[in-house]
C-alpha cells in the first residue's frame, strides 16, 4: 500500500470531507486522484510530509506510518505500555504505536517486535482498520456460509487475517449483542 492509497482510504472514512485543504506538497499534482485526500488529511494534521515540502505519495507506507495515521484519524488518547523490543520512547511514532496496542489494534510479532519500518501489508491494513472501526467478522457465520461469500483463492481459511478480509470485502447486515457482531 502506498502513502497515497492510505491517505485516500482514511479520507473516504471521514464524515466531513469539506475541510479547507490548505497544505500542499510539491510532489502531489493538483489533478492526482489522491490530491484532495492528502491535502485534506494534512490540513487536519492526520498526515505529514517527508520533508522538503514533499509527501512521497508513491512510496510504500510503513507499519509505523500507517499506525500513526490510524491513531490521528481516530483522535484517541495516545500512550501506554510498550510491549515491543524495537520501539523506544524516543521514536517519533512511540505514543501512537503504544496507543494502538492499548486499543487492541496491533499486537506485533511473536518475537516481541513491531517492525516499524517494515512495509505494512494489505492484510495488516485490513485488520487494523476493522479494529479501528470496531468491526469483527462473525466467524461462525463466515465458516458456515463460506460458499456464499466473496473469497480470494490466495487467502486460506487458516490465514491469520482471513476473517478480517472476509469482513472487509462482504456487504452484510448484522446486529451487535453480547459485545459481538452477529451477521444475519
Amino acid at each position: 500500500m502506498t502513502r497515497a492509497q492510505a491517505a485516500q482510504m482514511f479520507y473516504n472514512l471521514l464524515l466531513d470531507q469539506e475541510v479547507s485543504a490548505a497544505v500542499r506538497f510539491t510532489d502531489v499534482p493538483a489533478d492526482a486522484w489522491y490530491a484532495r485526500a492528502v491535502e485534506t488529511l494534512a490540513s487536519l494534521g492526520m498526515v505529514e510530509g517527508v520533508g522538503g515540502g514533499k509527501f512521497a505519495p508513491e512510496r510504500t507506507i510503513t507499519r509505523a506510518e500507517f499506525t500513526v495515521m490510524a491513531m490521528r484519524f481516530a483522535r484517541l488518547p495516545e500512550g501506554g505500555e510498550n510491549p515491543f523490543s524495537d520501539v523506544t520512547s524516543s521514536d517519533w511514532f512511540y505514543d501512537q504505536v503504544v496507543g494502538a496496542v492499548q486499543y487492541g489494534w496491533i499486537t506485533g510479532y511473536t518475537d516481541g517486535t513491531f517492525r516499524p519500518e517494515a512495509t505494512i501489508t494489505r492484510a495488516e491494513v485490513t485488520a487494523i482498520t476493522n479494529r479501528l472501526l470496531d468491526r469483527a467478522a462473525d466467524e461462525d457465520y463466515v465458516d458456515d456460509h463460506a460458499g456464499e461469500l466473496r473469497q480470494f483463492p490466495d487467502v486460506s481459511t487458516s490465514y491469520w487475517a482471513y476473517h478480517d478480509i472476509v469482513e472487509a470485502t462482504n456487504a452484510h447486515s448484522y446486529r451487535v449483542y453480547d459485545g459481538e457482531e452477529h451477521w444475519m
